[in-house]
């Protein structure tokens, strides 16, 4: 699958919108603060364009990343300025020194749950709304070129397909100076799965 339908993309964006949507409800009440969040942008393309779509290699950034199996695989992962990821560390914490690279520290634990409640409220949504299992892992955190952060999970897709599916969605919380963006990558076969299940519960 290298085109959707502009029905077809209209359609995804709607599922990742509902999943998002919810995540972004579940971060406002885990920060008390007005989370918002941009309508998805899709891009689907070669493997090798997703870095430039990211926003290059060489870019420093945090990154919080989940592996999602059973009837839907991919990686969801939230990338952020590593001095947004700072804030929102201290936010969370009320700590304004926290270390955010430290591996074994506050600054990192309380950066994972975020990633905890954003997969697992977004892959609730998504389960509900397709009829389809999903399961997120544990996060894991790093702060890296961008390159180097996504290697490896390039490396994993293009043994499955050279073609890949990926949905960016900006978010940003009020009255902070904190913003991101959340992505979710999948390939051309869970894709399919994906409107497969949409057409059945439309079809209803």
């Amino acid at each position: 699958m290298t085109q959707l339908t502009e029905l077809e993309r209209d359609q995804l964006k709607e599922v990742v919108n509902i999943g998002v949507g919810n995540a972004s409800t579940a971060l406002s009440q885990m920060l008390r603060k007005q989370v918002t969040i941009t309508t998805p942008d899709a891009f689907i393309d070669n493997i090798e364009g997703i870095p430039t779509f990211l926003g290059g290699t060489d870019v420093v950034t945090t990154a919080i990343l989940s592996d999602l199996t059973n009837d839907i695989s991919g990686t969801m992962f939230l990338m952020l300025p590593p001095d947004s990821a700072q804030k929102l560390a201290a936010l969370l914490t009320g700590d304004n020194e926290i270390d955010i690279i430290k591996e074994d520290g506050m600054g990192q634990s309380a950066l994972k749950e975020v990633g905890n409640i954003l997969t697992g409220s977004s892959m609730t949504a998504l389960s509900r709304f397709l009829d389809l299992n999903v399961i997120a892992s544990v996060p894991h955190i790093a702060t890296d070129m961008l390159g180097s952060l996504i290697d490896g999970v390039i490396a994993r897709m293009v043994e499955e397909s050279n073609t890949v599916l990926v949905f960016r969605v900006h978010f940003t919380v009020k009255d902070e100076a904190i913003g991101g963006d959340l992505y979710l990558l999948f390939d051309p076969e869970v894709t399919k799965k994906i409107l497969s299940a949409m057409h059945s519960k439309f079809s209803n």
